[in-house]
């Protein structure tokens, strides 16, 4: 275990890729085929012009004389996917406690990761290599029911670039554990409570700056108020139908938006989640029956989400592999999810429920994270052949695909 690490610290210095990445002012993809994600939808040989990092034109028969020139005749570009919960950044090895910043036993709900997030991550080029150009960075744990606050991160590997958007939502859990469900919800609802009447009398505790309210510290009582005045959204992880009913009964209570992780039962109460504009975030691969919560988990738990009307974002479940969201994706179109509602399961519905506004979509005016595919990008047996972040043409280098080259090498082959 110890050589692995060694190993994989020597990596972390070699895989930043904008070391590899030349500033690009004007890039030209030609003849493609290009799904959009937005109403265009898709559009057949089809070129698309990038300029200072955003896209300038989308057509056919571009001209632009000065600009480097991608021929992807027979290829598939599609907006840069996003991961909507992931630990990217945060975590190297699992098992290995010095390589993990994704959780804290000292804050709960004001826990934030901005700090901690690390660029040279060797899981960052392994995810962009797949397509992941940008991702929803969350931690796994903090006190009580609590995760933390989630912050948006670019997959460039470059140190200068700072997160996008810093502590965009607030994540909890909420189902079988160490304690009673109704004992959850009351604490829920007292910490809650207990925001409220610290905003009636913040500034007396503001003087006393290491005061801790009933084990919240004030950082913690100022990110729960983030939730009630409705600034940020409450990411609740649940799965059993009846606890997505008791949370969207919280949420009414204190008018808070939530959006559901997990979510394998859903689909027993779609037209309800329609109904009050929940979004959710599953993983189409996560579907059978691990525990009493999921009891009615199923295959087609995305397709009849989407029929009902409800918004989803697919994820999966593993961090170390982010980008297996769009086998997620690809298994959610064989199980009855139209093929265009998949890809904007990963990339426009993202954007939206996070307010990315600017990512997500293929049009005019947007920042150009874009990923030409060499097939269907949700087959499994298709690759990225190029990925662009902010205009820019990233090396798809990972630790993986040098221990790919250095066997090859060894066995004569490449």
């Amino acid at each position: 275990m110890k050589n692995f690490i060694i190993t994989t610290i020597v990596f972390l210095f070699s895989l930043v890729s904008g070391a590899n990445a030349a500033d690009l002012e004007k890039i030209l993809i030609q003849n493609a085929t290009v799904i959009t994600a937005s109403d265009s939808r898709v559009l057949e040989n089809t070129d698309v012009l990038i300029e200072g990092g955003f896209i300038v034109a989308i057509g056919g028969n571009l001209v632009a004389n000065d600009a480097i020139q991608i021929d992807a005749s027979n290829q598939i570009v599609t907006p840069g996917l996003i991961a909507p919960h992931s630990q990217i950044g945060l975590m190297e090895i699992q098992l290995e406690r010095e390589t993990r910043d994704d959780s804290t036993k000292y804050f709960s709900a004001g826990f934030s990761i901005v700090n901690a997030f690390n660029p040279s991550s060797t899981l960052i080029p392994h995810n962009r290599s797949g397509g992941i150009t940008s991702a929803i960075v969350i931690p796994s744990a903090a006190k009580a029911n609590y995760s933390g606050l989630a912050s948006v991160f670019k997959m460039d590997g470059e140190l200068d670039n700072d997160v996008i958007l810093k502590d965009i939502a607030m994540a909890i859990s909420f189902g079988a554990g160490s304690d009673s469900r109704a004992s959850q919800i009351l604490l829920l609802e007292d910490a809650f409570n207990k925001a409220l009447r610290f905003n009636a009398s913040k500034e007396q505790y503001r003087i006393l700056a290491d005061f801790d309210y009933d084990d919240h510290t004030i950082r913690d009582l100022e990110a729960i108020l983030r939730v009630l005045n409705k600034e940020i959204p409450l990411i609740v992880r649940s799965n059993r139908a009846k606890d997505l009913l008791r949370m969207i009964s919280i949420a009414k209570q204190y008018d808070v938006k939530i959006i559901f992780h997990g979510a394998k039962e859903a689909w027993r109460i779609a037209d309800i989640l329609a109904e009050e504009d929940i979004p959710v975030i599953l993983d189409p691969m996560d579907n059978i029956p691990g525990s009493f919560d999921s009891i009615a988990a199923r295959m087609d738990n995305a397709y009849l989400l989407n029929k009902a009307g409800v918004k989803i974002l697919i994820t999966s479940q593993n961090t170390h592999n982010s980008y297996l969201s769009r086998q997620g994706a690809g298994n959610a179109v064989a199980h009855g999810l139209p093929e265009n509602e998949a890809i904007k399961a990963l990339t426009a519905n993202i954007a939206e429920v996070f307010g990315l506004s600017d990512l997500g979509t293929i049009d005019v005016g947007k920042t150009a994270d874009l990923v030409i595919w060499d097939g269907n990008p949700l087959e499994v047996s298709s690759f990225a052949t190029r990925v662009f972040i902010d205009g820019k043409q990233i090396s798809l280098v990972s630790r993986s695909t040098r221990l790919r080259d250095r066997y090859l090498r060894k066995l004569g082959l490449e």
